[in-house]
């Protein structure tokens, strides 16, 4: 097997190099920990809020504070793990992750959980920014397709197993139990990682873009938070859209923010993310089409616990059960993405997965409250993502400079996040539009089910602009390799790889 031009450095420099399924296996902690929160959380929200007596809106807080920490602190670790050590950074978030976890498990408070879960995002971002560049670091363009495509079965796995061990936690040892189950698995691969993943090379620079990544950090805040509070309006309150005064002078700040980041850029020696790399059309449009597509999962993952459990009467482990054909699909089809994505263009792999999440969302909202119809449309949908997500980020990988690969790994993330984010905060704001427009009142399950279908076929024009945004994305440096002839295994040029 090829080795990636910095594997065989260290090889040449007597360090001990993993093979690159088992750097994916060592990450794939930090992977299934973050994924396996979320599917948890998700699950439990109905018990949480009647357990501190509150409601959607404010329960909802509990994913958004998250996210919004989650989303804005990437890229600063993106930059401290390309500057120390990816494998130094992605250790240490798993140490902060597991504190706040067991943290979040004492809350009494709503107030307390939303706190601790922000702590837990600050780990998680750790371990996200760093994760995919692990992987990218000890991988070739002839093997990193199916090495993203293994990772890509064990998100899908974490985010299956997690509904499931969540509603039977939940159900007869309360909510606090699902974050307990997170300290284990962060202690093993703590230790799995120190064993396996050899420290990365560091990038050499004058100096850190503290106040770079500060301004960066402050704009991502600012942007999601506005727009999470302008379409559902502020914590406690039952309106969809929130006074003007409530959320313009976050969306000012966020304005002024991206200047003055644009500003430092241009003028800083070693900027913290080179305004050429944003400027870059294959990445920037596939981050865009990124976000698109997973703002477009939401729905089956936000609304549709909400629906079964309101109207199909299941309760939290039922519920669980039936979301994990989403993920579970994605798991099956994560290699056989991969493995395509090795050999037809991104372009093609991304529009044609998208294409069909469109399609499987459109059978979700035709179909309720027809469980088996729906389940095929969720198959549908799953299928298409994992088409979708696998090609696209080994397009966004390969494409990326080796010296900003941890940024680029944070943005790739913050594409993903950023869509959960406000992807959550739409499908909340389009309920309760439907809701109150078809005069909802308590206990009319008809007109639930309406309003849910209502909201779901909304999000599938997310799906036809995901699809225009991947459009002209380009080659990456992989596929304009193709067909060409294959330098010797010992060459030590990078431009053959």
């Amino acid at each position: 097997m090829e080795r990636s031009p910095a594997t065989r450095e260290m090889a040449v420099s007597g360090v001990k190099v993993p093979g690159p399924y088992m750097v994916v296996a060592a990450t794939s902690f930090g992977v299934f920990l973050t994924a396996l929160d979320s599917s948890i959380v998700n699950v439990s929200l109905n018990t949480m809020a009647a357990s501190f007596g509150v409601d959607i809106d404010e329960i909802e807080w509990v994913i958004l504070a998250y996210l919004l920490i989650l989303t804005s602190g990437m890229p600063l670790m993106g930059k401290l793990g390309d500057r120390v050590s990816k494998t130094r950074i992605f250790q240490l978030g798993m140490l902060v992750f597991v504190l706040g976890s067991l943290f979040c498990a004492l809350s009494r408070t709503l107030v307390e959980l939303v706190a601790f879960r922000s702590l837990e995002a600050v780990g998680a971002s750790m371990m996200g920014a760093n994760g995919l560049a692990l992987v990218t670091y000890f991988t070739t363009p002839q093997n990193r397709g199916r090495a993203m495509g293994l990772s890509q079965v064990v998100l899908a796995a974490a985010l299956g197993f997690g509904p499931v061990v969540g509603g039977v936690l939940t159900e007869f040892f309360g909510w606090n139990s699902i974050f307990l189950i997170n300290i284990p698995i962060g202690a093993v691969g703590f230790v799995v990682v120190a064993r396996i993943v050899p420290q990365t090379q560091r990038v050499t620079e004058v100096k850190f873009d503290g106040l770079g990544g500060t301004l960066f950090l402050s704009f991502l805040f600012m942007l999601i938070y506005s727009i999470t509070v302008s379409v559902r309006g502020i914590p406690g309150e039952s309106t969809v859209l929130a006074p003007p005064i409530e959320y313009v002078p976050f969306m000012v700040l966020a304005i002024g923010f991206a200047a003055a980041f644009v500003v430092r850029e241009r003028r800083f020696v070693s900027p913290i993310i080179p305004l050429a790399v944003l400027g870059d059309r294959r990445i920037a449009a596939s981050i865009l089409s990124s976000a698109l597509s997973y703002m477009a999962l939401i729905p089956v993952s936000f609304l549709l616990p909400f629906f079964l459990q309101r109207v199909m009467d299941m309760n939290p482990a039922q519920t669980g059960l039936f979301l994990t054909i989403h993920p579970m699909t994605i798991s099956a089809m994560g290699p056989i993405a991969g493995l395509l994505s090795e050999h037809v263009s991104a372009r093609f792999q991304t529009v044609m997965g998208v294409s069909i999440q469109l399609l499987g969302l459109l059978v979700i909202s035709l179909s309720m409250p027809n469980l088996l119809v729906m389940a095929l449309g969720v198959v549908t949908m799953g299928s298409g993502l994992s088409m979708f997500t696998v090609a696209n980020t080994n397009f966004i990988m390969t494409s990326a400079p080796k010296q900003y690969m941890g940024v680029v790994s944070a943005l790739t993330n913050i594409s993903r996040t950023s869509g959960f984010s406000v992807g959550t905060a739409l499908a909340a704001a389009a309920l309760d539009a439907n809701l109150l427009a078809l005069g909802y009142t308590v206990g009319n399950d008809a007109v639930y089910t309406l309003a849910v279908q209502y909201s779901v076929a909304a999000f599938c024009i997310l799906l036809l602009f995901a699809a225009l945004a991947s459009l002209p994305r380009g080659l990456s440096p992989s596929e304009e390799l193709r067909g060409r002839p294959v330098a010797p295994k010992d060459s030590l040029d990078p431009k053959a790889y």
